[in-house]
C-alpha cells in the first residue's frame, strides 16, 4: 500500500520510507518526520500486491541485500534501519 504524507511543510529533498505495516521502527520512522512536518512517501510492502512488492524489494536489495526494514531514502541516500540521528543529520535538524 502506498501512501502519502500530506503534512504541512514541504521541505526537499523527496523522501521515501519503505517498510512493513507492522514493525515498530518502520513506524517510529514515519512518526519522526511527520512530527517534523516532512512529507514523504511511504510504501508498506506487506500491503502490496505479490507483482510490485517483488518489484521492489528487486529494487532495494541493491543497497539493502538482507531486506532489514525500514528504509529510509532521502535524495539518493539510502539508510537502513531506524538510524534516527543519521535520518535527522541527512536532513540537517536537530
Amino acid at each position: 500500500m502506498k501512501t502519502e504524507n500530506l503534512n504541512k511543510k514541504d521541505k526537499k529533498p523527496k523522501i521515501r520510507v519503505i517498510g512493513l505495516s507492522t514493525c515498530y521502527f518502520c513506524s517510529s520512522a514515519k512518526k519522526m518526520l511527520a512530527e517534523r512536518g516532512f512529507r514523504f512517501t511511504n510504501i508498506d510492502l506487506d500491503l502490496l500486491p505479490e507483482t510490485e512488492r517483488e518489484e521492489e524489494l528487486a529494487r532495494i536489495r541493491q543497497f539493502n541485500p538482507e531486506e532489514s526494514f525500514p528504509v529510509v531514502i532521502i535524495g539518493n541516500v539510502a539508510i537502513i534501519g531506524f538510524q534516527k540521528e543519521r535520518i535527522k543529520q541527512e536532513l540537517d535538524i536537530c
